[in-house]
């Protein structure tokens, strides 16, 4: 038996609760540290915040599959959703539907998973194409196998095969009525929030149910596992963390696929993705505390280029500026000449907004100067 679907005893999956019960722990004080961190925002900054940290979802989600979003695209999409629940006119397809399945599965996480739900996100998840045959808000119904290969054609590595079209209905009813009924909405057969997220998403990855879109559905899935666990909306950055090293995370799926239906070694790695996507969540809201403390500030020290120039330094997000603020990038980014350019850095650097990176060579370059948050673990480039 090559596939875990195909054991006797499927689905019946096994693990150490005592393993993993540290896990849970820290990811309950990190949920309220980050919780705690939001609190801390202006009302308008938890927006942004939230709109930053669906953004870099939207596109790692896609990312992690082999596909490029336009930031920009999404953001509209996003913020437009949220405001008004509409999409902005002549928006992009792709970028429209990923931002739509990350708004949904806010919205919905209270709700019970549904064959009828899981096809409206798999349908947002994959926008319709022009002559492609891949079903969109409907479980597979190919004969021939689903199986997900590597190589050139002739010589491929058959890296997993999933349960057969004709069982898909079956397997999927069976996996939603576990889904449902551990529900930390039912006290009885609740399981840890960890542990029902991790299964959830490697039980719904095995059963490959979707033509297309199953791995941004099954990450869904595990958002919407670990909201209901919070009770609340999860603000971890899950598809970002696991697209910071996806070779291990299609690993880790391709190990877990086969052999037995023990999964503690799956649930230790998908823990640490969970712990991860929290800290990237809270490098992500400290970076907005930071925007925000930056403008009260410096904010009516700027002119129109300086201020230009800063927003274009804080749109680069946590990472900044590529190889720091110079001369010839203010000239491009606020379309000044050199001379221009060279004074209004010289003011900044005189009030204090700006300071000289060290090692600049023959070019001088400069960061912003924000000021570290005690506790928050915000580092300065």
């Amino acid at each position: 038996m090559r596939w875990i679907w195909q054991q006797p005893d499927w689905p019946d999956f096994r693990y150490d609760e005592l393993a993993l019960e540290h896990r849970e722990l820290e990811f309950r004080l990190n949920s309220e540290r980050l919780a705690g961190s939001f609190d801390a925002l202006p009302i308008a900054s938890q927006e942004n915040a939230t709109i930053d940290l669906m953004l870099s979802e939207a596109i790692k989600t896609s990312a992690i599959e082999g596909e490029d979003l336009d930031r920009e695209s999404v953001r509209s999409s996003l913020l437009s959703l949220i405001t008004s629940d509409t999409l902005p006119d002549n928006s992009d397809q792709k970028a429209a539907g990923a931002a739509m399945l990350l708004v949904d599965v806010r919205k919905n996480w209270q709700t019970s998973l549904t064959h009828d739900l899981l096809g409206k996100w798999q349908s947002m998840a994959v926008p319709e194409q022009r002559y492609t045959p891949i079903l969109r808000g409907a479980y597979r119904n190919d004969i021939s196998p689903m199986q997900i290969v590597s190589g050139p054609y002739g010589r491929e590595t058959v890296h997993y095969e999933a349960p057969p079209a004709t069982r898909v209905y079956d397997e999927m009813a069976r996996f939603l009525d576990w889904y449902n009924q551990t529900s930390p909405l039912n006290m009885d057969n609740k399981l840890p929030g960890i542990a029902r997220a991790g299964i959830a998403h490697l039980w719904f990855e095995v059963i490959h149910p979707f033509d297309d879109g199953n791995g941004r559905v099954g990450r869904a899935i595990a958002d919407h596992a670990l909201s209901q666990s919070l009770s609340y909306p999860t603000t971890a950055c899950l598809a970002t963390a696991i697209e910071g090293d996806k070779k291990s995370y299609y690993l880790q799926l391709e190990k877990a696929s086969r052999g037995s239906l023990d999964v503690n070694v799956w649930l230790d790695y998908f823990a640490d993705r969970v712990i991860k996507a929290q800290e990237i969540a809270r490098e992500e809201v400290n970076f907005v505390l930071t925007k925000t403390r930056f403008y009260e500030t410096y904010g009516d020290q700027l002119n129109d280029r300086q201020a230009r120039m800063v927003s274009r330094v804080f749109a680069e997000g946590r990472k900044g500026l590529e190889g720091g603020i110079t001369t010839k990038k203010y000239e491009a980014i606020t379309k000044c000449p050199n001379r221009t350019a060279s004074r209004d850095l010289s003011d900044l650097v005189a009030k204090g907004i700006i300071m000289p990176l060290p090692g600049g060579g023959r070019t001088t370059r400069y960061e912003l100067n924000v000021v570290k948050l005690a506790g928050f673990g915000l580092k300065k480039k």
